[in-house]
């Protein structure tokens, strides 16, 4: 009885530390998400005709998060990575992730208490950093296939075709993602949702500097009038421009995060080997309880200048 209290009091407590790690992470990865100078598209709320995701299908899970402001962020980062997660898996895929690290961190016997919590954390976190890491990928792909989309959409429009039909014919040709994308917006606007809103609602569901000029681009034109297919060839031009700058800048900043990646395995390699040449010396750090708070100290700091190098060598464009 005594060994159930104490799994129960490791699995809220890993739980309540998942979540509010992954609040933490919320804050900071947001605010790097979204391009400041860049506005998004002011419009009042238009509305969707898609069908409402629920939490969770435990309605007491449900209820239970329902009270958490960033579950909407974190369903909103789902949509966006195309994944059919709910809120609801995703906060248990965390809470047994967390859980599972700290059993076997407290099991290795290796890290101090306060040590075993953090990677616990780092553990409850690992869902949201990959459902980030699907999301940056699905975004980079939809902006490779902008500037040929809208090459497109400009021909179709010097063809005869209205925008929606442009539009329609895109998400037949294209490929994934942005196929997957477009369809939708035709959907809205077939089900009878104005072409205006139907495009809002693509910015919102593709947060991504390139869309908003897109869509920012093609809204301007429908109220003030104008040539739609010099504007929209004019916006391919600037998209690809804005990519090679983006491969340029990449191209010039590989030496900073090569050096990240080096100087943080640097002290991981050495270690491992002292410990294949002289292991009673290495041991030496690791029995010892001042050693072992030294080397978690030590991993942390690794760990902060890896992630300040790397902020360093991002440059936005």
């Amino acid at each position: 009885m005594p060994e159930l209290w104490t799994y129960s009091i490791v699995f809220v407590g890993t739980f309540f530390v998942g979540a509010a790690s992954a609040a933490a992470a919320w804050k900071i990865l947001d605010r790097q998400a979204e391009a400041p100078e860049t506005p998004e598209p002011t419009a009042p709320e238009a509305p969707g005709i898609l069908r409402r995701e629920v939490l969770s299908t435990l309605s007491v899970l449900s209820a239970l998060l329902a009270r958490f402001p960033y579950v909407g962020k974190l369903r909103a980062w789902l949509a966006e990575a195309d994944m059919s997660w709910s809120a609801g898996r995703t906060v248990l895929m965390m809470l047994v992730a967390g859980a599972v690290t700290l059993n076997v961190v407290l099991a290795l016997d290796f890290f101090p208490l306060v040590g075993s919590w953090m990677l616990a954390a780092v553990g409850a976190a690992t869902p949201v950093f990959y459902i980030r890491r699907r999301r940056r990928k699905r975004f980079k792909e939809i902006e490779e296939q902008l500037p040929e989309a809208l090459d497109f959409v400009s021909r179709s429009t010097v063809a005869g075709h209205s925008l929606p039909m442009s539009l329609e014919l895109l998400s037949e040709e294209a490929g994934p993602p942005l196929s997957y994308e477009m369809r939708k917006t035709v959907d809205e606007y077939n089900l009878g949702l104005p072409m205006s809103d139907a495009l809002l609602n693509l910015a919102r569901r593709l947060p991504t500097v390139d869309i908003q000029f897109f869509v920012s681009a093609v809204v301007a034109q429908s109220r003030t009038g104008g040539n739609l297919h010099e504007l929209l060839d004019n916006l391919s031009e600037t998209i690809r421009e804005r990519g090679t700058l983006k491969g340029q800048v990449r191209s010039m900043t590989a030496h900073g995060r090569i050096t990240a990646v080096v100087l943080s395995l640097l002290p991981m390699v050495v270690a491992a080997a002292m410990m294949l040449v002289n292991p009673d010396y290495f041991m030496l750090v690791v029995d010892h309880p001042v050693g072992k708070t030294l080397l978690m100290m030590a991993m942390c700091g690794q760990l902060l200048a890896y992630l300040v190098i790397k902020k360093i060598a991002d440059i936005k464009v």
